[in-house]
């Protein structure tokens, strides 16, 4: 069943969306209840910050020392009348509370802090200030103050809180009310306006998202030329590059596993014919000696022993190149590199291979050069490679020819080429002319041939960073070359 995955996208999304917004609404109520609460109590300071000081002009509460007070509820009763939101406290000068209306109130605290109140009278920046609530001392309020002086002493303070409790109850209560509706409509309506534009650049955001993992599964369910066609920038077009480039990397090591497969099918099918020949040789003479064992004559007996001999060898020769090319290819083997003189090497190979190019009516010829430098290289592994050329080169060219090996320099390489006067190759051919097995098609005396040499040859060019080079005209000869780094410009591994 084929997974929504756009809609699980969607969702997820949305649902964080939505969550946050919440969040962001109910920081938003949050500051505006409270920058609101800020602002009334700053207008109704401003707006009564005389209120005490009238009180003190229009006063006379005190008699020799003593609070008058007749004349004092007289005149706070008036103020309550004006003002009934209001609660007006007398202060002795050290903050102790003298007298306080209206008087039915209980008040918990006996002394006010002074320092709001010295605050307040000195401030010229109309800045909010809040003093102690005496019937609620777990609360700051907006307030007016003013000190009381008679013959040019300070007698009292007239503190007056601006929000009384029962102003406190009402106007909380429709406050709180009054933010909440228009809060609540103002939130709501911001947060569906913000939702909606919200879900929908969510939903174009994840459209592509969701092409991209359509085509994720088209490529799991097998086809592999789904590719992804994103048109936005950003993230979203640098993954569906990510994964086109992801994609073509493994349908290029698909396609190489294939071609690997039917190189090891071709494998197993020409190993197990070559094999099945010299065995099938093998057991076929030795079953005719024992069988004619008394009846064959010495000259036969002879025949059928070399024969054997032969084609022991032969098996004996493929299985070791076998062995020698798949850890070739399986990257077991390690090039063990150190300066050495090209030519030296090359003379000592071409001297042994001179007896068996003379029983083959073939010359060997040579063109070394003395003053090359040394190479950089593992020299049993170029051993090899010089020694599969002369052996192709010695299988391909028919009795009277000629192959003439060669080393030179040409720009900061050592050059080695080894040229016979063959059979040529075709150039229909020269593409697989390195691969396992090759065999030419206009040459059938290779019953000696395992047609390995030139694959073991690549194989081992390639660990010295070289390249195995074919010139060839048919039906006139082939020239192999390789070039290997001179040991001077080899810079010293760190």
């Amino acid at each position: 069943m084929k997974k929504n995955n756009f809609n699980s996208l969607f969702w997820k999304i949305s649902a964080v969306f939505f969550m946050l917004l919440a969040a962001v609404g109910a920081v938003y109520i949050y500051i505006t209840v409270t920058f609101s609460g800020q602002y009334f109590d700053q207008v109704n300071q401003r707006l009564n910050h005389d209120t005490a000081y009238n009180i003190v002009k229009n006063s006379t509460p005190f008699y020799n020392g003593e609070v008058i007070k007749p004349a004092w509820e007289e005149l706070f009763h008036s103020v309550m009348v004006i003002n009934p939101s209001l609660e007006v406290y007398l202060l002795d000068p050290q903050g102790n509370i003298l007298a306080w209306y209206p008087p039915e109130k209980e008040i918990s605290l006996k002394r006010i802090n002074l320092e709001p109140i010295i605050q307040f009278i000195n401030d010229s920046t109309n800045q909010t200030i809040r003093g102690d609530d005496p019937l609620n001392p777990a609360t700051q309020k907006v307030f007016s103050a003013s000190p009381l002086y008679m013959n040019d002493m300070l007698y009292a303070y007239v503190y007056v809180v601006l929000s009384g409790q029962e102003y406190y109850a009402a106007s909380s209560s429709l406050f709180a009310n009054y933010l909440l509706q228009i809060g609540t409509r103002t939130m709501l309506v911001t947060l569906l306006v913000t939702l909606l534009i919200g879900l929908f650049i969510i939903r174009i955001i994840t459209s592509n998202f969701s092409r991209i993992v359509e085509v994720m599964q088209k490529f799991r369910e097998g086809d592999l030329s789904a590719r992804v066609n994103v048109q936005s920038a950003g993230d979203v077009k640098e993954l569906g590059v990510m994964f086109n480039d992801m994609a073509d990397i493994l349908t290029q090591n698909i396609e190489k596993l294939k071609e690997v497969e039917n190189l090891r099918r071709e494998l197993i099918a020409n190993v197990s014919h070559d094999l099945r020949t010299p065995i099938a040789i093998i057991r076929g003479y030795t079953e005719t000696l024992q069988m004619k064992e008394d009846s064959i004559s010495d000259e036969k007996r002879r025949h059928y022993i070399n024969t054997v001999s032969d084609s022991a060898e032969k098996l004996d020769r493929l299985v070791n190149e076998l062995f020698e090319l798949s850890k070739l290819e399986a990257n077991q083997v390690e090039a063990k590199k150190e300066p050495f003189i090209i030519s030296e090497l090359v003379g000592d190979i071409c001297n042994k291979y001179q007896l068996i190019a003379k029983t083959k009516n073939i010359t060997i010829t040579t063109e070394l050069s003395k003053e090359l430098p040394p190479v950089y290289a593992d020299i049993s592994l170029i051993e090899r490679v010089i020694q599969n050329l002369i052996d192709n080169a010695l299988k391909f060219t028919p009795d009277g020819g000629n192959i003439n090996i060669k080393t030179y320099k040409s720009d900061e390489r050592i050059v080695v080429s080894v040229t016979d006067t063959g059979i040529g190759i075709p150039e229909a051919e020269r593409e697989q002319i390195f691969a396992r097995y090759y065999r030419a098609n206009n040459f059938t005396d290779l019953k000696n041939s395992t047609g390995l040499g030139l694959a073991i040859a690549k194989k081992i060019l390639d660990l010295h960073n070289s390249t195995l080079d074919l010139t060839s005209i048919e039906n006139k000869g082939s020239s192999f070359s390789f070039k290997l780094r001179v040991f001077k410009s080899i810079k010293p591994e760190s």
